[in-house]
């Protein structure tokens, strides 16, 4: 038996939300004989994967990837001296009334 492990083990809620799904005959075969083969239920096998899969894409969706050069160019510019900007104080100082959510 391969060992597998439930990453929502750590997330300590109750398990309040249902999801009804359909499934192809081989698919469902083929998730429940991965689930047996490391000691775990379908349902939890299921979620465990697709919590994985979704942090997976999650952080794909939220990481920027810069060329050497492009990072290079990026670098110098965080640590050049701050220079004041007006227009961005001003901003800051109007940020409660632009972001106000009705």
């Amino acid at each position: 038996m391969i060992p597998g492990a439930d990453s929502t083990a750590g997330i300590h809620e109750p398990k309040s939300f249902r999801k009804d799904l359909r499934f192809k005959p081989s698919v469902m075969e083929a998730i429940e004989a991965a689930a047996r083969s490391i000691g775990m239920d379908t349902s939890t096998f299921i979620t465990s994967v697709a919590y994985r899969e979704a942090q997976a894409i999650e952080s794909a969706t939220h990481q920027s990837v810069l060329a050497d050069h492009a990072f290079d160019r990026f670098a110098a510019a965080v640590d050049k001296p701050v220079v004041a900007n007006d227009a961005l104080a001003q901003l800051f100082k109007r940020r409660s009334e632009l972001l106000r959510d009705d």
